[in-house]
């Protein structure tokens, strides 16, 4: 229109952008910034950096671009491209955009009083410090960090605005719980330069949803693990035993690779679930040693191996003791435990000493028969033939062993000197 071009072309006259828009050069420029949060798009861990959908909002006072409304058709506000009038060179300082400032060129809003509303949107990447200490139990806070480039605070006055940081917009995250938002503002003095440098830090505190997590993560693992248990109910010469504990082994490993990869590599700090996984793993491969262990004492047999005190000790008495297991024919109790590295070994067990007695016992039996029967033979064979019989029998054939078989070669030499009595032994 007529009245909007005068207007344009009278606010334009003699107007520099490079200029900052005071009257006394010695003034500062008062700049007021919010940052309306739409949306947290993503948190990578693994980079430390946290993508996120913001406005922010500009509001100054530029005293040449003030109209009469009578004078221009009542028009009370005009737009101007960016970088056609003066704006504060404001950036995110931690940003890690390549190309840094990541806003869009928006247009500026100029109203009849000078005031100057500039609204740029812009996905933004900022570097966050991940805590992950107690992932996925964890709770982060990351920050907007914003000030002027160039201008210090005796030319430029950064200060938030009522409201600073507003959620009101915020579409919420289904990883992330956002509880608190706060803004601050703070002053620095470098050491290159002697004036004072404002910034305004718009903080994120966020705390993560653990839904996700436990029915897909930590449930699992915790039935997994819960596993190993079966593989001590399977009897020791099934095929699947030692099976069943490497397949849960690779499966606490899988879990464990998928929290690695979404961990930053970091040494500070190991995460929770890391550490609950890595406690699985021990687990498991203990649990897979001793299966290890059992099936090698199962194939086991008397005439390769022989059991050791201690071990005789430990699974025999401490441990049937411990489970409140009952062995037949024993009483367990503590009083009458043995000592686990006290007990001097024994040669055989009491199974196998019955059973050298009772061989023992029945070679004594088995000499004795067969001595009686070549006596009954001698005197069979001489009495029968009505002439006397000398009895003489060499010691040497006459095993002697044991205690029975001395008492049998008594039972000889008196029957020999009966015979003697006769007159049966003068014809031998």
């Amino acid at each position: 229109s007529f009245h909007e071009r005068r207007l344009y072309e009278d606010l334009m006259r003699d107007y520099n952008n490079l200029e900052r828009p005071v009257a006394n050069h010695s003034d500062a420029v008062r700049v007021k910034l919010k940052v309306s949060l739409q949306q947290i798009i993503d948190v990578d861990e693994k980079n430390q950096i946290v993508y996120v959908n913001a406005w922010l909002d500009y509001t100054w006072t530029d005293y040449k671009l003030v109209w009469d409304l009578t004078e221009y058709g009542n028009i009370s506000d005009v737009r101007f491209p960016a970088g056609k009038i003066w704006k504060p060179d404001v950036l995110l300082y931690n940003s890690v955009d390549s190309n840094f400032d990541s806003t869009y060129p928006t247009n500026m809003i100029v109203s009849n009083t000078g005031e100057v509303h500039w609204i740029p949107p812009g996905i933004f990447k900022i570097s966050c410090k991940i805590d992950i200490q107690w992932f996925p139990f964890d709770e982060q806070k990351c920050f907007f960090k914003f000030g002027s480039w160039t201008y210090d605070g005796n030319k430029l006055d950064l200060q938030p605005q009522e409201g600073g940081f507003d959620i009101t917009e915020y579409i919420s995250n289904g990883e992330w719980a956002l509880p608190l938002t706060t803004v601050s503002r703070t002053v620095k003095f470098y050491d290159c330069c002697p004036e004072p440098y404002p910034d305004l830090t718009f903080y994120l505190h966020m705390r993560r949803r653990t839904l996700y997590y436990g029915f897909n993560l930590i449930m699992p693992c915790i039935l997994t693990t819960m596993m190993t248990l079966l593989g001590f109910t399977l009897p020791p010469d099934a095929g699947e035993k030692i099976t069943l504990q490497i397949t849960v082994l690779l499966s606490i490993c899988f879990f464990l690779s998928i929290v690695s990869e979404m961990s930053p590599p970091t040494s500070e700090a190991v995460p929770l679930l890391g550490i609950f996984f890595s406690c699985c793993m021990i687990v498991v491969t203990a649990s897979t040693i001793f299966t290890v262990y059992v099936l090698n004492l199962h194939y086991r047999t008397p005439e390769t191996h022989e059991m050791g005190a201690t071990t005789r000790a430990i699974f025999l008495y401490w441990l049937p003791w411990m489970l409140r297991m009952k062995r037949p024919g024993v009483h367990l109790s503590y009083a009458n435990l043995p000592s686990l590295f006290c007990m001097r070994p024994k040669r055989h067990s009491e199974s196998l000493m019955r059973n050298i007695k009772e061989a023992e016992a029945n070679d004594s039996r088995n000499n004795s028969i067969d001595v009686e029967r070549r006596v009954a033979h001698l005197m069979h064979s001489h009495l029968g033939n009505g002439g006397t019989a000398t009895f003489n029998l060499p010691m040497s054939q006459v095993p002697a062993v044991d205690i029975g078989q001395q008492a049998t070669l008594l039972i000889l030499q008196r029957i020999y000197h009966e015979l003697k009595i006769f007159g049966l032994s003068d014809e031998y």
